[in-house]
């Protein structure tokens, strides 16, 4: 990479997290600004097309990486560039003097992606993609912790530009709890609070993350070989909630299972389940908790044992059908409450209760 020269440029102060750090604010043209291999949001895409091509990336062409990324319904690379493509970039990128991008791997490829379809269609490169605004951080000034802060900054904070994906937040909360763990030697909960307080996120939602990140981490590892666990990590990128809604669902609260031999036969059928992709019966996050609760009865259960998980919509069904009925029962057990707290009925509620033991007759009778 060409190191990105900050001569002649005063410096700007900038706030990441109560640490100031310099910025250069300036321009660069598009082909002198390079993606960041590492960045938690395209990694696992970077390493499907490696795996497709059977090249390392940086032996693949930036067209080919973009076109790809493009091809990816998780980046929405189209939508964003056609946005850029009426404003031009209106958030500078963040990137490192010797050109690490920090921030802004997605509107750079949509960047890149506006300017290979001029090529393909033969018409002028826009002017804005010779002019795209970045703030310079040197090298020699910035440690890995405080990358993290600047991602963090950069991505997480909801008035300064659309949230990750689920996963790739989890990932970079990882790499940050992580770090601060083994630099300053925190305990925990400590690195939680720190945790919470640079994301802007609640300590809540960073157990959230770091548990489900490690309930994915299982469940690609289960993959019977690289292939496999390339596409469980696809997965994964797509659906990341449904591991959430799960950890939450079946591993805590008041609906975590007590026995592990449950729990593990439970999360064996749902990673069977989530494992088959886009064929896969769970079709919407809704459905996980039925199938959770599905092993608490033993019919539901036995179906979608014997069915190998084909007959979830059927077992769901089954499901709801019970939770139902344990609400009708819940509210008869509450009326009954009323009938017996009350001494005295007024005319209005006797005269009603007179019509129910009616209907209740003639349902008798029938």
């Amino acid at each position: 990479m060409t190191t990105i020269s900050t001569r002649g440029i005063t410096p700007q102060r900038k706030l990441f997290h109560n640490e100031w750090i310099n910025v250069y604010s300036t321009s660069l043209p598009l082909h002198n600004i390079h993606f960041w291999p590492e960045n938690n949001r395209t990694i696992f895409t970077f390493e499907r097309l490696c795996r497709q091509t059977g090249k390392p990336l940086e032996k693949l062409s930036t067209e080919e990486i973009t076109r790809f990324v493009a091809e990816q319904d998780i980046h929405k690379l189209d939508v964003l560039a056609k946005s850029i493509g009426r404003n031009g970039v209106q958030v500078p990128l963040i990137i490192r003097d010797d050109g690490k991008l920090l921030d802004g791997n997605r509107r750079y490829f949509a960047c890149y992606w506006l300017e290979m379809q001029c090529r393909e269609r033969n018409t002028p490169i826009p002017s804005y993609l010779q002019d795209i605004p970045v703030l310079v951080i040197r090298e020699k000034e910035l440690s890995r912790t405080m990358e993290l802060k600047i991602l963090a900054e950069a991505n997480f904070i909801p008035d300064l530009k659309v949230s990750w994906p689920l996963d790739a937040q989890a990932r970079a909360v990882d790499d940050y709890f992580n770090q601060i763990r083994i630099e300053r030697k925190l305990e925990r909960e400590a690195a939680i609070d720190e945790v919470a307080a640079i994301f802007g996120i609640s300590r809540t939602r960073v157990t959230d993350l770091l548990d489900t990140l490690k309930l994915t981490k299982v469940f690609i590892k289960e993959g019977v070989d690289e292939d496999d666990r390339i596409r469980r990590r696809g997965i994964v990128e797509e659906k990341f909630v449904y591991f959430w809604e799960f950890l939450n669902k079946a591993m805590k609260g008041r609906g975590a299972f007590e026995d592990p031999s449950e729990l593990d036969e439970v999360r064996d059928m749902f990673f069977q389940l989530i494992g088959k992709g886009r064929d896969a019966a769970i079709k919407n996050v809704k459905q996980v908790e039925p199938l959770i609760q599905a092993k608490r009865d033993k019919t539901a259960w036995s179906i979608l044992k014997e069915s190998k998980g084909a007959k979830l919509s059927a077992v769901i069904n089954i499901v709801n059908e019970k939770k139902e009925v344990r609400k009708a029962e819940d509210r008869i057990r509450v009326f009954l409450a009323w009938l017996s707290d009350l001494e005295d009925l007024t005319p209005k509620a006797k005269s009603y209760l007179r019509e129910v033991a009616k209907l209740a007759a003639e349902k008798g009778r029938g």
